[in-house]
């Protein structure tokens, strides 16, 4: 016991080394999360469930029998407090070890000699104008997808596309399962995730068909090493509009629209935002306001803001300083990577 908790000592010390010290997390993320992700990833593909939220469950359930056995046995505090907080320590252990370390390497843009894009008002009026015709376009096209062959291009995607920027690419047996708790997460509006404890990245399974494609990409964006939220955006809707399938185009444009909106919103003119909401199409209108509907129907709204408030905390807590709102970053990401292709 003594010889495992050094080494866990010694693991959370490298963690919190990265914590603090980006090159430490370069490290990590470009030379120990390929090896440990297609490791836990490779366990994981054995079962055809989720081991992410059974491995969550076990934990609680050994803080209860912990607790529960000390005061049987009255145990002195103490003691029930270091068995608490080894227990807490190999978790945070084995979340960081598994891919939290990534929030901590160099950034992006720093790490490709990337300029981000300082917002012009004529630059994102031509964005917003040249986003809306695509979006249009793309809505005239729609047809149906293959989620199998989809997952298939999208890891070749993340290999040949997204590993050159500094992540890992994709294995064959890394497959998308489904959450063991699906009513949890629409509760929630959680159409997904990726679980560091064994790199699975996971689909809700109301996620609609519009929506399923650009999930499913945004979600192996993280299992390649990305964090943010607004940069797996981009590389999920990348994905999409350089799609050949037209389904999977108008998944990403659409799944974008939300975020554009929001700028769109925040940016513009009143008169100038509605007459942009205008140029919407119809097509496009209606099935943004079904997507809405359907997640506003399965929502619970406490258990949503609780769930916000946590998550919130969580990505502040590992330097994500936007929190929640990193998503609707996406945008800047989008105008910026555009202008860095060309």
């Amino acid at each position: 016991m003594k010889k495992r908790n050094i080494l866990g000592i010694l693991l959370l010390a490298y963690c919190l080394v990265c914590r603090f010290h980006a090159p430490s997390a370069d490290f990590y993320a470009e030379k120990l999360y390929p090896c440990i992700s297609g490791l836990l990833s490779f366990v994981a593909a054995i079962f055809p469930f989720s081991l992410e939220e059974i491995a969550v469950i076990t934990f609680f359930v050994l803080i209860l029998f912990l607790v529960v056995k000390g005061i049987r046995r009255r145990e002195r505090s103490f003691v029930l407090a270091g068995k608490l907080i080894t227990l807490v320590m190999w978790l945070g252990v084995w979340f960081y070890m598994g891919w939290g370390n990534n929030y901590y390497r160099t950034g992006l843009y720093e790490r490709n000699g990337i300029e981000r894009a300082v917002y012009d008002e004529a630059v994102f009026r031509t964005f917003l104008s040249g986003f809306t015709a695509e979006l249009n376009q793309a809505a005239t096209k729609t047809g149906a997808f293959d989620k199998e062959s989809l997952e298939t291009d999208i890891k070749s995607y993340y290999t040949d596309v997204v590993r050159p920027f500094g992540y890992t690419g994709l294995h064959g047996w890394q497959h998308i399962k489904k959450p063991l708790f699906n009513r949890l997460y629409s509760a929630v509006s959680v159409s997904g995730f990726m679980g560091s404890f064994f790199c699975e990245s996971q689909v809700n399974e109301d996620v609609l068909d519009l929506e399923y494609p650009f999930v499913a990409a945004h979600e192996l964006a993280h299992l390649a090493g990305v964090t943010s939220e607004a940069e797996a955006n981009w590389w999920a809707f990348d994905f999409c509009r350089n799609s050949p399938e037209s389904a999977v185009c108008y998944s990403g444009y659409l799944s974008i629209l939300p975020y554009v909106l929001q700028n769109a919103k925040m940016l513009l003119p009143s008169d100038d935002y509605n007459l942009w909401a205008a140029s919407v199409s119809d097509k496009v209108k209606a099935d943004y306001t079904a997507s809405v509907r359907h997640w506003k129907e399965l929502r619970v709204g406490w258990i949503d803001r609780t769930q916000s408030w946590i998550y919130n905390l969580f990505l502040k807590w590992n330097g994500v300083s936007e929190g929640i709102h990193d998503y609707f970053g996406v945008v800047s990401v989008i105008m910026t990577m555009d202008a860095a292709a060309i």
